[in-house]
């Protein structure tokens, strides 16, 4: 193997550790922390709307592929995904993902 292509995979790798690690904390920060703090519902706007109402929660701000909600509630994030929630993330750090609508 020559060593450009090493030095090209090894950077390849090195990405997708980091990325992995990104999204690894994206998904874990709303099980962590206080309560009160935004949660992005990703998926149909319609249905994330239907998930944070029954959840216990509101809406903050509706964006392109996600939903910014908020509750007191120190289970949220777990309520989310009972109610159906296919993936739930940090909202501060994920808006930024999304665009708005």
């Amino acid at each position: 193997m020559s060593m450009t292509i090493r030095r090209a995979f090894r950077a390849v790798s090195t990405v997708a550790l980091v990325l992995g690690i990104w999204a690894l904390i994206m998904i874990v920060m709303p099980f962590i922390g206080p309560s009160g703090r935004q949660i992005a519902v990703v998926g149909d706007g319609a249905r994330a709307a239907r998930v944070i109402a029954a959840a216990g929660g509101r809406i903050v701000e509706t964006r392109k592929g996600a939903t910014l909600a908020l509750s007191d509630r120190p289970d949220f994030a777990n309520a989310l995904y009972r109610h159906g929630a296919t993936l739930v993330l940090e909202g501060r750090i994920a808006a930024g993902c999304f665009s708005r609508s």
